[in-house]
């Protein structure tokens, strides 16, 4: 008999007694992974902190963790030192670009110990992601339809059902990320070589989230009528560009394009030159970039070098993207996860960065040039074959900050590691 793809999780337990859990995301969530992991697979989970904020929300009183109060440079010896010490089988983080993490993928890599990598959903709402080895464009899935076609019979589940709601990420994940940078501030003094993956200000953060606050409310009405005007059919046929945060490693690590900025405007010329008269180009800003920068200017210094796209382009801010989704005729993206979900709609879709799901069937393949006069849309069959297999494997039900719902998991005697 031939037994269903255990998920990723199911895979962790499998092959691990001895976990490390090296950063995660702003919160408690490692706190509850590790207590989980302890309590209902008895498993012995290390961890550690690296700077006050890690420690605040995973003390260090807890069994098995460690202050990493050295430098970046020495982090790869004492790594592999640990791990040898303490025959540690399985090594788990937050987003595998962070300088640490990224050392410890190729550590874990030359002693042959499992690295796995959370990340946010895939498939968002109410999913997080885990994977072995990397995540998003370091998936090690195939970029071939054949593979996911092929692995679809196997699967638990074959027929999409909307997951349980969880409470929504971003009120406590400002108030954990609040709290995180603060003490991350008073506690510098323990950790004074500890180098983070992007500004560490909590004034920062406060004065752009505050700026975020203010802007919303002030696009609140030009955003509802944009959207009305939009499902009026007022735009005709359009395409849309979603941004990505400026910061995101998505763009930093993942593509060719030195900035969101360089992306837009190699769109817009593209738009120019090679899209018919007829359609329209809606660029749809980030939510969570809204207080940090704004392409207004550059999109009005474009347009009036190239007049022919007068009244044809429209930068919108907080109109919900299924609307865009419901109505457009295609959407361009570096690698967002919005290309997976505009593929639930039937939306072309053209990736002009490096994505786990950029696979001919699913997105277009042609230049940009050619995505403009001829969307080719996702074969149906192939994108729920790939959507199935990754809630089955790589999804979790639930946000880092509220809740993330762990299933029933039952070990295989046989692969207990000894």
């Amino acid at each position: 008999m031939t037994h269903p793809i255990r998920s990723h999780l199911h895979q962790l337990i499998d092959s691990a007694d001895n976990i490390l859990l090296l950063q995660g995301p702003v919160g408690s969530f490692f706190r509850h992974f590790s207590a989980w992991l302890h309590n209902r697979h008895g498993k012995t989970v290390h961890k550690f902190n690296f700077n006050a904020g890690d420690e605040y929300f995973y003390p260090e009183r807890t069994a098995h963790t460690l202050a990493y109060t050295a430098g970046l440079d020495e982090f790869a010896e004492f790594l592999g030192s640990y791990l040898s010490r303490h025959h540690i089988q399985a090594v788990a983080c937050f987003g595998d670009t962070r300088p640490y993490h990224r050392i410890a993928r190729q550590v874990c890599e030359s002693q042959g110990v499992g690295f796995w990598a959370f990340e946010e959903g895939y498939f968002r709402p109410f999913f997080v992601t885990l994977e072995k080895t990397g995540v998003n464009a370091y998936s090690p899935l195939p970029r071939e339809a054949g593979f996911f076609l092929e692995q679809y019979p196997k699967l638990a589940e074959q027929t999409y059902h909307a997951p349980p709601t969880v409470p929504g990420g971003f009120t406590p994940m400002a108030k954990n990320a609040a709290l995180y940078y603060l003490k991350n501030r008073s506690g510098r003094k323990k950790y004074p070589n500890y180098v983070h993956h992007r500004s560490a200000s909590l004034c920062h953060y406060l004065h752009l989230w505050t700026l975020s606050a203010f802007k919303r409310l002030s696009y609140r009405l030009e955003d509802f009528t944009l959207g009305k005007q939009v499902e009026a059919g007022v735009f005709g046929k359009f395409f849309i560009v979603p941004l990505q945060v400026f910061n995101d490693s998505q763009v930093r690590i993942h593509c060719d394009f030195d900035s969101v900025r360089s992306f837009l405007l190699h769109v817009l010329a593209s738009f120019a030159e090679h899209a018919p008269a007829d359609t329209h180009l809606i660029v749809k800003h980030h939510p969570m970039d809204r207080g940090f920068i704004d392409y207004a200017e550059d999109i009005k210094r474009f347009i009036k070098q190239h007049p022919q796209l007068s009244g044809r382009v429209t930068y919108v801010h907080d109109v919900p993207l299924p609307v865009f989704l419901a109505h457009g005729i295609g959407m361009v993206t570096i690698n967002s996860t919005s290309g997976l979900s505009a593929m639930i709609h039937g939306m072309p879709v053209k990736v002009l960065g490096r994505a786990h799901y950029d696979i001919p069937g699913m997105t277009d393949q042609s230049d940009l040039a050619g995505f403009w006069r001829n969307p080719t849309p996702p074969d149906k069959e192939l994108f729920h074959a790939y959507r199935m297999y990754h809630i089955n494997t790589t999804q979790i039900n639930g946000s880092f900050y509220s809740r993330v719902n762990f299933p029933e998991i039952e070990r295989r005697p046989s692969e207990k590691q000894v």
